[in-house]
């Protein structure tokens, strides 16, 4: 069941990173709005050819849309970044550092 509900978040991510209602992008693909609806709540899951039909109107590939590490807890993300910041060299925590500030601010 979580799959399918981090599916739907990231199908949402997109849609609204392109600009797109639900309705909209219903309408793109072909399908009603209320079955968008339940594809980004996780109540439902398309099949291949639907998840084509989004992939093209997203501008995405398939495979991003199936990349959702960062719906994670905020624990889990936070020590998963002092990890990477633990084996990163002086230089990269550097310029880490100052996108983050540049980011946040």
């Amino acid at each position: 069941m979580e799959f399918k509900k981090n599916f739907g978040v990231r199908i949402k991510e997109l849609r609204i990173k392109k600009g797109l209602t639900q309705a909209e992008l219903s309408e793109l693909v072909g399908i009603d709005a209320k079955h968008m609806s339940h594809i980004e709540t996780g109540r439902s899951f398309p099949k291949a050819d639907l998840i084509e039909k989004l992939s093209t109107q997203l501008n995405t590939s398939t495979t991003s849309m199936f990349f959702f590490p960062h719906l994670k807890p905020k624990k889990e993300l936070v020590k998963e970044i002092n990890q990477m910041l633990h084996k990163a060299d002086d230089c990269d925590v550097k310029r880490l550092y100052r996108m983050i500030v540049a980011y946040l601010n």
